[in-house]
């Protein structure tokens, strides 16, 4: 699955001058107008939101309309075959050490993306010109409109050589992005808002109908992006200050005007993969050990507790959310990084980025709502994650949210506290039992710890734990929990198991969601 093309969050979205004169000149005609001046407009972060929330106080109007029928036609092959030309690249020749790439619309993207460049408060869209692609080998060309348009763009970076720019951040497709750390390949998506994630009416999927980039210094280490969003139920307009070392880290705002009210909105939202595990209990018949995009929901509470929620696929849709007052950070990881644990040369499932989100304002009450949907695919973003705040977002306020997202391989947060380092689960001795075994390690919790004065909190809201072991675990210098759990009769319980030292914590909270 690649970036430049469509992958299975397309899938998931259906079912439901200066800097800027040189690129111009080097995009040729595609941002020009007709006697070849480039058409400007005046563009600042008080315009946008001023554009959104006047466009809250209109009807939703669906943009562009329908999509020609040449457009939409391309089958996934068709698709796939047109390519940006790198040379065409926005910023390239100059020394400015980025480049942007645009995507083509068509196939699953059918909704047209306005892009535009900006220096010194002037916006310059970008016109499309069919010279900035390739449409692949003759005999899989068609017959394209000269007006096809855009769906979205990526940025290239030097990443790993100075001379070579490699892909780091792409935004294509309803409000989605994606971006990795640097080693990393793709794997879980951002969305600038979830609305109604499995509720009775059905899931609404917001779209960034514009984006505004703005033209980086050569010493710049953050570019700037903005985005208009556009749905039935609200607007927003978005800014984001993206930076990279090694991790890929957003600093985002937004500011939300909604049309009716949103009881079920997802700020911050995530979707992901995960099919099986060790944790899972359903059957797979697959050569590899897990798969998943991300195997757990991290969490730093506003009281300052760390809950660490593997992901599990159940025979049903699994709804959690965990309230809270004032978040400090939650995201969906990728812990495992072990090969081994895969085996899988193609995917390469251990390379795949965690995203951590920081809340840089106070988000209130809410809750950080986890959904886990039943599949029997990889090829389905089958976990949702997001902060819905308590109260409804009503129609004629706007709402404001700060928050830094990072892509990364590891929490971006400094802490001296044991975590989770695998969770398995099986059959029971006695009949009708189950049994977790907890790997934790790290902090001051090791091996040959002393328990003295330790607590053990261990809990499930249905069934019963009829006993629990500590063992050391010298493989990793840490310590495995085995919990003999009996569900009696119950289909669903959440079970959680910390140690905690003189009422400190000296472990994370491990809290599992058994379902039958």
């Amino acid at each position: 699955m690649r970036a430049g093309g469509v992958d299975r969050r397309a899938f998931m979205m259906i079912a439901g001058l200066g800097g800027v004169a040189a690129a111009l000149a080097r995009a040729g005609p595609a941002l020009a107008t007709g006697d070849g001046a480039p058409e400007q407009a005046e563009f600042s972060w008080d315009h946008l939101q001023a554009k959104a929330k006047a466009l809250a106080a209109q009807d939703y109007k669906p943009a562009g309309g329908d999509m020609q029928p040449a457009l939409a036609n391309l089958d996934y092959d068709q698709y796939r075959a047109i390519n940006f030309k790198p040379e065409k690249a926005i910023w390239s020749g100059t020394s400015i050490p980025l480049r942007m790439q645009l995507f083509h619309a068509g196939y699953l993207y059918r909704e047209p993306v306005e892009i535009h460049l900006v220096e010194n408060g002037k916006a310059s869209k970008i016109r499309y010109d069919r010279s900035m692609f390739y449409f692949g080998p003759a005999e899989q060309r068609v017959k394209l409109p000269e007006d096809a348009g855009f769906s979205g763009f990526r940025l290239h970076a030097p990443i790993y050589r100075r001379d070579v720019f490699s892909e780091f951040l792409v935004l294509q497709g309803a409000s989605y992005f994606r971006g990795r750390a640097k080693g990393q390949t793709y794997g879980l998506s951002a969305r600038g808002l979830a609305i109604d994630t499995v509720q009775p009416g059905g899931e609404e999927f917001p779209s960034f109908r514009s984006f505004w980039v703005e033209t980086p210094s050569p010493e710049a280490e953050t570019v700037m992006i903005y985005a208009l969003l556009d749905s039935k139920s609200t607007t927003g307009a978005y800014r984001f200050a993206v930076s990279r070392s090694v991790d890929v880290v957003m600093d985002i705002e937004c500011r939300l005007y909604p049309r009716r009210p949103l009881t079920h909105a997802g700020i911050a939202a995530f979707s992901s993969m995960f099919y099986f595990g060790p944790a899972d209990h359903s059957f797979h018949d697959d050569f590899r050990p897990r798969v998943h995009d991300s195997d757990g929901l991290l969490m730093l509470t506003g009281a300052g507790d760390w809950i660490w929620r593997p992901l599990v696929t159940a025979p049903q849709i699994l709804y959690s959310a965990f309230s809270d007052t004032g978040p400090r950070g939650f995201g969906l990881m990728q812990r495992e990084r072990d090969y081994d644990h895969y085996q899988d040369l193609n995917a390469g499932y251990q390379k795949r980025p965690s995203a951590w989100v920081e809340p840089l304002s106070d988000w209130g009450k809410g809750s950080v709502d986890l959904i886990e949907l039943p599949t029997n695919t990889e090829y389905a973003d089958n976990i949702v994650a997001f902060w819905r705040p308590e109260t409804a977002l009503e129609p004629g306020r706007d709402y404001g949210f700060r928050y830094r997202l990072s892509w990364c391989w590891h929490v971006p947060v400094t802490r001296n506290i044991a975590e989770v380092v695998s969770t398995r689960a099986g059959l029971g001795l006695a009949e009708g039992s189950r049994y977790f075994a907890v790997d934790f390690a790290g902090g001051d919790l090791y091996a040959e710890a002393s328990d003295e004065h330790w607590d053990y909190d261990v809990s499930a809201t249905a069934g019963t734990i009829k006993a629990f072991t500590v063992s050391p675990n010298p493989i990793i210098d840490g310590k495995r929990i085995g919990i003999e759990y009996h569900p009696d009769g119950d289909r669903q319980a959440d079970l959680s198991f910390q140690i905690r030292q003189l009422g400190a914590a000296l472990t994370e909270r491990w809290v599992y969601r058994w379902a039958r």
